[in-house]
């Protein structure tokens, strides 16, 4: 069985099972018939590789802002009305990537830099961001940055690559200045816990993906706690009717059914953090 045809008929399931008890035998019949004729229908099975995260940023690079993403576009608008609420100082985008919230950090007057493990993400950031923007090669587990020298940090999308979390949090924690600020973005756990990864296709159509792990609400509790981090907010983006079509490109499910599997269903979370 194919990738793409077992996440299709995986879907199709989720679909089925939120419709199970509450639904109508008008929506469920569709999406049998649908699953019915995705087990029947013929596939050949695509390679797919496994990149560590180094690997796989650098093969991503060139094709990161060109193909439309529907975690980024479901978590950005959230984090960018999260990050309007503080005023301008020095900010810190931490595996900035590209360099989209480093651009939007920038717009709203912040001196910023941005932080990232890969030399070809970076390429990519230097050549398509402000100048004003200081980008540098770093870890999120040992950022390049003294104690306290920081009023804000994000970190988006990054810290769901990690085993575990601990680590990285402390070196956020380390770097942001008594009663600063640390937002967290990042796929929502229970999208993993089915399957979600960091998938993508290169610049010559090759398919890969570098691998998330579970990160629990109460494993960022625990570590919250541990450091002494104070939760401002948590929230969870969810897919809205205006995502579906987004979210069903690249596979071959109806758009009804693409709905019933995760219309109102968040994808992302986002935690809101102050030093007190």
């Amino acid at each position: 069985m194919s990738y793409r045809k077992q996440h299709d008929i995986g879907l199709a399931g989720l679909a089925l099972l939120r419709n199970w008890l509450v639904g109508d035998d008008k929506d469920a019949k569709p999406i049998l018939k649908e699953i019915k004729n995705l087990v029947n229908k013929t596939s050949t099975l695509k390679r797919v590789s496994v990149f560590d995260i180094a690997k796989g940023y650098k093969t991503w690079a060139e094709t990161y802002d060109n193909i439309p993403n529907l975690l980024m576009e479901v978590e950005g608008p959230i984090v960018r009305s999260v990050l309007k609420k503080f005023k301008p100082g020095d900010a810190l985008d931490i595996a900035c990537g590209t360099g989209r919230y480093s651009e939007f950090l920038n717009s709203l007057g912040h001196k910023v830099i941005g932080i990232d493990l890969s030399p070809d993400m970076l390429f990519q950031a230097r050549k398509n961001q402000s100048k004003q923007i200081n980008f540098l090669q770093g870890d999120l587990v040992k950022i390049p940055l003294n104690d306290k020298s920081v009023d804000l940090v994000i970190c988006a999308l990054a810290l769901t690559h990690l085993p575990n979390i601990d680590e990285a949090l402390s070196e956020l924690f380390r770097v942001v200045r008594l009663k600063g600020h640390i937002v967290i973005s990042d796929i929502h756990p229970w999208l993993v816990a089915l399957g979600g990864q960091a998938d993508f296709s290169d610049k010559s159509g090759n398919y890969g993906y570098v691998p998330n792990y579970i990160h629990w609400y109460s494993s960022y509790f625990k570590s919250f706690k541990r450091l002494g981090l104070k939760v401002v907010q948590c929230l969870e983006p969810t897919v809205e009717q205006k995502h579906i079509r987004l979210a069903r490109t690249g596979f071959d499910l109806k758009e009804k059914t693409v709905e019933t599997a995760l219309k109102d269903l968040p994808i992302a979370i986002v935690w809101v953090l102050e030093k007190p």
